[in-house]
């Protein structure tokens, strides 16, 4: 299954290959490529993020209902009551997850593509990898090629071990010893070379590839600065809540460049490609779909709207805690708009054993008058 996902992947990226003349070119129109198919779940993520955004006003009334109370059960109450202001709303606070799991899912392809170009992008058979491999573990100086066994001649390690070797002063010697299994051309490979490296080496001080981890780490701090000021950032309880992703989000950018000084520089190339046109992407979706701006009055007014729903809620609940017991004229008119329905139930409540009664043949008393308060 992978190794068709990866071959289509890889397909594509050769043909991006062969119109470039030059691999970091082919990678930078295969993550744009990757960014203009994900781009209608970016639209659906920052659409999602203004939905947010325009509850924030009710949000805040909620907030300020339970302001200054941190025990667990308000705290718990208040949460219950955004959530189902959310699904009221019709907003999915899970609805941006999508496109960062297909992003990881398009890094892990590519990782496997990168690590073997002349399977994915060359389109080796097998059997010429395992000649190859053959050719170069009988070279001067090589000693125990990673991947290949020597007994068996077969070669199940990572391309990017063979294609160092395939130099032009090589490839007379390895067509020779390949014959009828397969010929390798020179203008078929990737160029990985980029001002005097390679990129299949992993990044090292030793060589300017250590800027393709840092500028990982700096890109990607960047992206998410950029990210919190264009788009909506949900309310938290705690004051510090900020500050404290501002940080772990330092440390997973210091963490993606550890990763980066372990891979193929090519892979740490195609994520700063990915992170730059994220930005970009971001910046777009911003002034094509601006964030709401509201007003003070904006709040105070969903504030009102809020208490007012909530003291008629208060009183609903009041209402149908009453039902249960008789009241007195007082109780009665505190009811207000609500004593019809204290009516209604006892027009029920009365009439259902009358019927029974009436069944059973007992003859029914005069029903006493209600007491009521004159008017004055």
């Amino acid at each position: 299954m992978m190794d068709a996902i990866n071959g289509f992947f890889g397909s594509i990226l050769r043909a991006f290959n062969s119109f470039t003349g030059h691999y970091i070119l082919a990678l930078l129109l295969f993550a744009l490529m990757i960014k203009i198919i994900l781009s209608p779940f970016g639209i659906k993520q920052q659409k999602n993020s203004v939905k947010q955004a325009k509850l924030k006003p009710k949000e805040m009334a909620i907030r300020n209902k339970y302001k200054g109370r941190t025990d667990q059960p308000t705290m718990q109450k208040m949460q219950n009551e955004i959530m189902d202001l959310y699904q009221k709303e019709g907003y999915s606070p899970l609805g941006g997850c999508l496109p960062m799991i297909l992003q990881l899912v398009v890094v892990m392809i590519l990782y496997g593509i990168i690590y073997n170009p002349l399977k994915y992008i060359c389109d080796y058979t097998p059997e010429m990898l395992n000649g190859i491999a053959k050719f170069i573990s009988e070279l001067p100086g090589v000693e125990n090629l990673s991947g290949f066994n020597a007994e068996t001649g077969v070669f199940s390690g990572r391309d990017l071990d063979l294609i160092r070797y395939l130099t032009e002063a090589n490839l007379p010697a390895l067509n020779e010893s390949l014959g009828d299994i397969g010929q390798v051309v020179l203008s078929d490979l990737p160029n990985l070379n980029l001002f005097g490296q390679s990129l299949a080496d992993t990044p090292s001080f030793s060589t300017w590839l250590v800027l393709i981890p840092l500028l990982n780490f700096g890109f990607t701090v960047l992206s998410t600065l950029i990210s919190r000021k264009l788009t909506f950032q949900p309310m938290q309880d705690n004051p510090g809540a900020g500050k404290q992703m501002l940080i772990t989000s330092i440390i997973m950018s210091a963490v993606t460049a550890g990763i980066a000084f372990t891979l193929p520089a090519a892979l740490g190339v195609y994520w700063i490609f990915n992170t730059l046109l994220g930005m970009l992407q971001q910046f777009i979706l911003y002034k094509a779909i601006p964030l709401p701006k509201f007003t003070e009055e904006d709040y105070k007014a969903a504030e009102r709207e809020y208490l007012g729903k909530a003291a008629k809620k208060e009183a609903l609940e009041k209402t149908k805690a009453a039902l249960a017991r008789p009241m007195d004229d007082d109780e009665y008119a505190d009811l207000g708009e609500y004593s019809s329905i204290y009516d209604e139930r006892n027009a029920l409540i009365n009439s259902e054993p009358a019927k029974e009664e009436e069944k059973a043949g007992v003859i029914q008393k005069a029903p006493l008058k209600k007491n009521k308060k004159s008017k004055k």
